[in-house]
């Protein structure tokens, strides 16, 4: 039997919803599955759900609140609301399902949108992201694949600011990339976006692909990988030029603005290097839409297949 994990994210985002949407193929998987969402919200929040303080064996679907009976979220008071109150529950959720996954053979973790404004408010500081804290959580390295139905993207930089991209490039560990990759089971040809216009123009508009891109592309070619590049990211995109699995982006926004122009709502940010499936919508909380029952749960219900 498999065990699929669900964090609530932040419970004034879209997440409550998206669960509540996911109902009925949330009960089918249920019938073989052991699924456990871990949240802040009042179990009210989700009737469907069964309130346990432990997991026995048997499939279902069962939740289990981090706080105590008497200091429990009140789902109706805080949609479209985040404080620090939403982005601690939101972190804890996460630290629990992580404990569990460690206790849990076989088991998938989907972690839904939080706000990183909010869990730092909350008071966890040096919090970046899910990516980064489960390579922290594991001690290994992970990297975020946003992946779709066509389109395949892993940014080499993630979450920090763009002033320092370049440097956190000259430090990239490509054959650590290339193992998780290899244990991803990934085979296909990669394209590695270069950071500067033009790729660079033969070094006339910056060197980053001459001296960091190229010799790191070598380390994957060394380690068995087909990979061409650097390309010009403002072109790679484009429908009739489209022949890569994979593409490997200098820095967050410049894969994944056209990734998720292009494949909409059905992207999944898959974590790879883990030894487990980790799995997320490829949106945010969209704190302006919660509460008025208009969203769209197509990116989640792309993740539970993920982990079926």
């Amino acid at each position: 039997m498999k065990t699929i994990l669900i964090t609530e994210g932040d419970p004034a985002g879209l997440a409550p919803e998206l669960i509540r949407f996911s109902e009925s193929k949330l009960q089918v998987l249920s019938d073989t599955h052991r699924i456990i969402l871990f949240g802040g919200l009042h179990e009210e929040a989700y009737p469907f759900f069964k309130p346990v303080e432990s997991f026995g064996p048997s499939p279902g679907l069962f939740y289990f609140c981090i706080f105590s009976k008497d200091n429990r979220l009140l789902y109706n008071q805080i949609a479209g609301k985040p404080s620090p109150i939403t982005g601690k529950s939101s972190y804890l959720a996460l630290q629990k399902a992580i404990e569990v996954q460690k206790q849990i053979k076989n088991s998938s973790l989907l972690t839904l949108p939080l706000s990183k404004e909010w869990v730092i408010k909350s008071g966890a500081e040096s919090f970046r992201g899910h990516t980064e804290a489960l390579a922290q959580a594991y001690n290994c390295k992970t990297y975020m694949w946003m992946k779709g139905k066509k389109w395949n993207v892993i940014p080499l930089t993630t979450h920090i600011p763009i002033s320092q991209v370049a440097q956190r490039l000259g430090a990239f560990e490509w054959e650590d990339l290339g193992h998780a990759l290899k244990k991803s089971q990934f085979q296909g040809k990669i394209g590695v976006l270069g950071l500067n216009p033009h790729a660079g123009e033969g070094g006339r508009v910056g060197d980053e692909e001459i001296r960091i891109l190229a010799p790191g592309m070598d380390k994957l070619r060394y380690l068995g990988f087909s990979v061409e590049g650097p390309l010009s990211a403002d072109s790679a995109f484009l429908s009739e030029s489209f022949r890569y699995d994979l593409y490997l982006a200098s820095y967050h926004d410049q894969g994944l603005i056209p990734f998720k122009l292009l494949e909409g709502r059905a992207g999944v940010n898959v974590t790879i290097g883990l030894d487990f499936l980790r799995v997320s919508p490829d949106h945010g909380t969209a704190f302006s839409l919660a509460g008025k029952g208009i969203c769209d749960p197509q990116a989640i219900f792309s993740c539970l297949d993920e982990c079926a």
